[in-house]
């Protein structure tokens, strides 16, 4: 059978990890939800070195902001149900592959028969040409909703790639060309941030996110992790900004704040 170990985040050399029947590195980059960056280019030269395939899900780059088969990945994998199809309406997912694992991921599609019904394919394809101009607006939300939350008294901590002093920024801005409309906020103790989100009438209550639409959704980032962060413990809320104005959606907040005190 399959057996997996896990390694932490911040892991630059394979040695106390890999074993002589190791045959894969799988790397998520930024981290789900606290979004932690990791070093793919280091990390894919020591995993090459023993002859690993390395694969990594790129759902948060989309394959706009950041390129893992640049970076030296084998496998960059995408759930097109986020930015690809952008109006959250899509149910599929993407592989690019590279080298030598192109032959095995085309055999193994043929094998099982694999296909995408042609309506999907219509909806991801034209979301496609609008990726570049929502990811932007995503973006520029998303900072700016990170920056207002740090701000503010009931914030204890936001967890964005954007941010200086976040873990990995600096590789993320050297690797990739911008963040998303993703952010997720560690609120002080004491404060009721299940009841903050029921207040909110601009974002909806949903975990896909990826689609035209602002959501918040409470979080739980050291829940099932090998490797917790004693400072992400407490009520977190994951946030995606969507597409519409900038003002709206903070006066949104704004007012869900004003009825918790």
């Amino acid at each position: 059978g399959v057996t997996v170990d896990y390694i932490p985040w911040d892991t630059v050399d394979l040695t106390p990890y890999a074993r002589p029947e190791t045959r894969a590195l799988v790397v998520e980059s930024p981290a789900s939800q606290s979004y932690e960056v990791m070093d793919l280019p280091t990390l894919c030269r020591d995993a090459h070195a023993r002859d690993l395939v390395v694969i990594a899900d790129n759902t948060y780059g989309s394959s706009w902001l950041y390129q893992p088969l640049d970076l030296g990945c084998d496998v960059s994998v995408i759930a097109g149900t986020k930015y690809l199809g952008g109006h959250a309406d899509v149910m599929m997912g993407a592989a690019a592959v590279r080298g030598p694992a192109t032959a095995i991921l085309r055999k193994h599609t043929h094998s099982t028969g694999q296909t995408l019904a042609p309506d999907e394919a219509y909806a991801c394809l034209r979301g496609m040409r609008t990726l570049p101009l929502r990811l932007e607006r995503h973006a520029q939300n998303g900072l700016a909703l990170a920056n207002w939350f740090q701000s503010r008294a009931e914030v204890q901590t936001v967890l964005h790639p954007g941010l200086p002093g976040h873990p990995g920024a600096e590789i993320w801005a050297r690797d990739a060309s911008g963040c998303n409309g993703l952010l997720s906020v560690l609120f002080a103790e004491g404060f009721d941030a299940e009841a903050f989100v029921d207040r909110l009438a601009l974002f909806s209550i949903g975990s896909s996110w990826g689609g035209y639409e602002s959501l918040a959704m409470p979080a739980s980032p050291n829940s099932g992790r090998h490797f917790p962060n004693p400072a992400h413990d407490g009520q977190m809320i994951r946030f995606h900004a969507g597409l519409e104005h900038i003002d709206d959606l903070i006066a949104d907040l704004a007012a869900s704040f004003a009825a918790a005190t």
